[in-house]
């Protein structure tokens, strides 16, 4: 396990700022602007490990840039993942730090949970969406472009969305949502790809309305090379909820309110 893995699950600060150059950048799951610098860095995930219970790192994948770490954990008696991407690393101190979470509804609730603790150091507008506006890729560069095409799904895959509070099943379904989704969040510009027997990894940009959004899939397939399974992680929470709402819009036939909205917490014992 890698030492800001450690360090992240003792809820270990010290361990923590021992890893990170003074001049780290921290590209945060709720944020629309960058953290810059160790000192709000250090604030930033010792706001978010205190309220994540049994935080847990489950698996990860590298290569000479960068490495990915992927991890889950529980909020409000409900469960929360995220893939976290760490960058830069230069004598043995990590530069940039980016994190995705899944599901949105959960992804809410880490919002809300923190901002308390960072209302004083973090000025509203990172809290949303701003003027700035960004060129969405250009697809006659190749960025936008899975090399081999689109993925064949298998018969019976499932998706874990970012966004949807239920596994959606079945090929013809999970197909129109993708559909959906990517036509709402266009080109993509590949950051990163990684490749294991039976698994891909995918780390890309994308933009919606100007706005910066960022995925990470991880792609389970079969011995034909379909998609088995899927499961996404996106951030920043406030340009994800502009991609949920057009997609709540759009009312795709299959995706009825139980997808959207997070069940009732299991009750808690007196």
């Amino acid at each position: 396990m890698h030492r800001f893995a450690e360090a992240a699950e003792r809820r270990d600060g010290a361990a923590m700022a021992a890893l990170f150059a003074e001049d780290v950048t921290y590209h945060t799951p709720t944020l629309t602007a960058d953290l810059r610098g160790k000192d709000l860095t250090l604030r930033y995930l010792a706001a978010g490990t205190r309220i994540v219970d049994e935080l847990k790192y489950t698996d990860q994948v590298s290569d000479d840039e960068r490495l990915i770490l992927f991890w889950t954990g529980i909020l409000d008696q409900r469960e929360i993942s995220g893939a976290t991407v760490l960058a830069g690393e230069a004598e043995g101190l990590i530069r940039d730090i980016t994190v995705l979470q899944r599901p949105w509804g959960v992804s809410a609730s880490f919002r809300d949970g923190i901002l308390p603790a960072l209302a004083g150091v973090v000025p509203l507008p990172a809290w949303q969406l701003d003027d700035r506006k960004a060129p969405a890729p250009d697809p006659d560069t190749g960025a936008g472009q899975r090399p081999g095409g689109p993925l064949a799904l298998a018969p019976d895959v499932a998706l874990h969305s970012a966004m949807l509070t239920k596994t959606l099943h079945g090929r013809e379904n999970v197909e129109a949502y993708r559909k959906l989704t990517d036509g709402i969040a266009g080109t993509r510009e590949y950051l990163a790809r990684f490749t294991q027997a039976g698994k891909l990894v995918e780390y890309w940009n994308g933009v919606i309305d100007g706005h910066h959004l960022q995925g990470i899939d991880v792609f389970k397939l079969d011995g034909n090379g379909s998609v088995t399974d899927q499961t996404v992680w996106l951030r920043p929470w406030p340009v994800v909820t502009l991609l949920r709402d057009r997609a709540i819009a759009a009312a795709l036939p299959f995706l009825t309110a139980g997808y959207w909205r997070l069940p009732a917490a299991p009750s808690r014992l007196p």
